[in-house]
């Protein structure tokens, strides 16, 4: 009977160590699809996706996602950001948005605003090779959100542009 139980507990034990590695895996998976870094040509165009899949969101619960931009070429470059929706999950009308670079904010609004209409975040920014330009976007669920907001997603992705003025 003890043997019994030992061999269940180490059983138990197993499958215990391949969840909490399985999960593992899943997260470090998850934290590869957002790029921390983006070389920027000196010469051209640089574009890059962001991808934002599956966002979800408690009210008063927000997300920040944050990329390096950084160019061997120093100096000014036009940066654009352009929204674009992948699945309607019924999230974008109940999140607030904020981007901003280095600190300074660059937009504040509605995510059904930048994923519905045709604007274009614009900025400019000034580029180096040792000290990266911080672009930060965070999403905000507003604590007033109620229960209409339950069960509701967002996957889109961000078109980043940018080119040398």
């Amino acid at each position: 009977m003890k043997n019994r139980s030992i061999n269940m507990l180490i059983a138990g034990l197993l499958v215990l160590g391949l969840l909490a590695t399985a999960l593992i895996a899943f997260l470090i998976k998850a934290k590869e699809n957002f790029p921390e870094n983006i070389k920027v040509r000196e010469n051209g165009v640089t574009e890059s996706i962001l991808p934002i899949r599956d966002l979800k969101l408690n009210p008063s619960e927000s997300k920040e996602y944050s990329v390096d931009l950084v160019c061997d070429a120093s100096g000014l470059y036009h940066i654009y950001l352009d929204f674009e929706e992948i699945t309607d999950g019924g999230m974008k009308p109940f999140v607030h948005v904020s981007v901003s670079a280095d600190g300074a904010l660059i937009y504040e609004g509605e995510l059904a605003a930048l994923l519905d209409g045709d604007e274009v975040l614009y900025f400019q920014g000034d580029l180096f090779a040792t000290d990266p330009l911080v672009l930060t976007i965070c999403y905000l669920m507003p604590y007033e959100i109620g229960n209409e907001a339950q069960g509701t997603y967002a996957d889109f992705d961000i078109h980043l542009k940018i080119k040398k003025a």
